[in-house]
């Protein structure tokens, strides 16, 4: 049995199965025939910072993981942002109730001020700084108040 490579897929091909790959019009061009060895290699986890790819001749390889892109980080910000707001939310939701009702402590009511200043913090952030992992490290987040649980 023999093993083959797409470095444009990043994938093993059998060729016990060329035939059904054909047939679908699946089998890469670009596939290389690759040793056992080769192919076993590749079957571990790689090392950390490291991912699959191929090298100048369309050989498997250990390739360092490419670093995120702005839009990535971006959206990456822009998911921890809609977390945080979520778990606030969560964190006021028997306030709310509480201070519709007219039953809400002074105490609650001071930490609810608190938290609905926090969520205004962070529907108000601007991640146009964000352009790098440096950058995207560095952002600052605003503290969240304590927390009643």
């Amino acid at each position: 049995m023999t093993k083959y490579f797409s470095p444009s897929k990043l994938g093993f091909f059998d060729d016990s199965l060329k035939k059904s790959y054909d047939v679908a019009g699946s089998w890469p061009d670009d596939a290389v025939e690759i040793t056992d060895v080769a192919w076993q290699t590749f079957l571990d986890t790689p090392t950390e910072g490291k991912q699959l790819g191929a090298d100048s001749s369309g050989e498997p390889a250990w390739v360092d993981i490419p670093a995120p892109t702005t839009d990535e980080l971006i959206t990456e910000a822009k998911e921890n942002q809609a977390n945080l707001i979520t778990s606030a939310k969560s964190e006021i939701s028997i306030w709310q109730t509480e201070l519709l009702l007219g039953t809400i402590s002074d105490d609650d009511k001071v930490s609810l001020t608190a938290w609905i200043s926090y969520i205004n913090e962070l529907q108000a952030l601007d991640f146009s700084s964000i352009t790098d992992e440096a950058s995207y490290n560095a952002f600052v987040w605003p503290d969240a108040p304590e927390s009643s649980s």
